[in-house]
C-alpha cells in the first residue's frame, strides 16, 4: 500500500519516506479537533514536499479535517491529492 502511495506521489515531488512516517506518527497522537494542531500538521506536510500551502487551501483542508470529512480510504485520499 505505501509503495503504491510513494510510487504515485514520488514522481511529482521529492519526498522522504522517513519524514512522511514521522509526521504520520506525530499525527496519530494529535487532537485533530484542535485547529492549531491541524494547521501545523498541514504546514509540516507542505514543507516536506517543498511547497508553500496557500492560505485558502489550508483553510479548506483545516475545515475538512475538523469536520471529519477527510476520507479514510487510501484510494479516495489519493484521488483528492492528485
Amino acid at each position: 500500500m505505501f509503495n503504491n502511495l510513494f510510487g504515485r506521489c514520488g514522481k511529482d515531488v521529492n519526498i522522504n519516506q522517513d519524514e512522511i512516517f514521522n509526521i504520520a506518527d506525530q499525527a496519530s497522537g494529535m487532537d485533530l479537533k484542535n485547529e492549531e494542531q491541524v494547521r501545523a500538521l498541514i504546514q509540516s506536510v507542505g514543507s516536506i514536499v517543498g511547497r508553500k500551502v496557500d492560505k485558502s487551501v489550508e483553510d479548506q483542508l483545516t475545515k475538512m479535517i475538523l469536520n471529519g470529512e477527510v476520507p479514510t480510504d487510501m484510494d479516495q485520499l489519493l484521488k483528492m491529492m492528485m
